[in-house]
């Protein structure tokens, strides 16, 4: 694999740093990329002054603590630095992207009930090639212990899924891994817009309009990974792609899903809503997001 600049590693100190640290040593030796690791202490109102000593103190405690995750990657041969900011989430983060034009940001997952988290907000707003480190699959990792050897890549023909094949065939030769391309038909959704339209739904008639899906859909997928120029195996399925997605990744035992970061529904036009975000929600291992 060819090198890139940098790998921005997103980190909050604490129990999953260490995680994320292990993701960023495993694709630093795959991209011979330096990792940068960023952390922001988040303030969307400049703070008052009597919370300032408060404020120097948990930035000498984070700074610490990111002293030591730089040392673990520096143990392991892989170089690296850190960097502490302070302000906004979004603003600090374009900054440090800005400023090191990373190839790849690595990130954590958390997911709150009422307000989006911090994550979230970073994997809607920033658009860059982006491993969304999450799942049972990634716990408990520590420098050197990370292998990817399958990888599961979701295409909807758009073409930030094309992308995401190319960036997937990429890393299945970096890895040694192997590579199973899906197409997930949301066959339930289009049946209901096909009623919403008020045509026949006649037994005969949606066999048919269901062949006929099935077999535009295999052509598309069989041309998509022909025209990649790779070897992978690829199939075709059925369902809410979010679900087919999330239930090949578990049943299959695959250690990472690479998708495009949104796309449209096998019909061209029909929106099917945000599967990737859906998939990052509950995914059992790590997702690359490609836009």
């Amino acid at each position: 694999m060819t090198g890139c600049r940098c790998i921005l590693a997103a980190v909050d100190p604490g129990t999953e740093a260490e995680t994320i640290v292990s993701y960023a040593a495993y694709f630093s030796s795959a991209m011979k990329a330096p990792v940068r690791l960023l952390h922001v202490m988040d303030y969307l109102l400049t703070p008052p002054a009597y919370l300032i000593p408060y404020i120097e103190e948990e930035k000498k405690r984070g700074e610490t603590e990111m002293a030591a995750l730089q040392a673990i990657l520096e143990k392991a041969g892989v170089t690296s630095d850190f960097r502490l900011m302070t302000g906004r989430l979004h603003e600090s983060f374009v900054t440090a992207i800005t400023e090191y034009k990373p190839d790849l940001m690595i990130i954590g997952y958390a997911s709150h009930a009422f307000r989006p988290s911090s994550s979230e907000r970073l994997i809607r707003s920033l658009e860059m090639p982006m491993l969304v480190v999450r799942g049972k699959r990634s716990e408990g990792s520590a420098v050197g212990s990370v292998r990817i050897r399958n990888i599961l890549c979701a295409v909807d023909f758009s073409g930030s899924s094309q992308k995401a094949l190319q960036q997937a065939a990429v890393y299945a030769s970096a890895f040694s891994a192997s590579l199973h391309v899906i197409h997930a038909i949301p066959s339930h959704a289009l049946k209901g817009r096909w009623a919403e339209w008020g045509l026949s739904s006649t037994k005969d008639i949606m066999q048919q309009f269901d062949a006929s899906v099935a077999s535009e859909a295999r052509e598309a997928l069989s041309r998509m990974v022909r025209d990649a120029g790779i070897e992978a195996r690829s199939d075709l399925m059925h369902g809410m792609p979010s679900e087919v997605i999330c239930r090949a990744a578990e049943s299959g035992e695959y250690d990472l899903v690479v998708m495009g970061a949104r796309g449209l529904s096998h019909i061209k036009g029909v929106f099917i809503g945000s599967v990737t975000e859906a998939v990052i929600k509950v995914s059992p291992c790590p997702v690359f997001i490609v836009h």
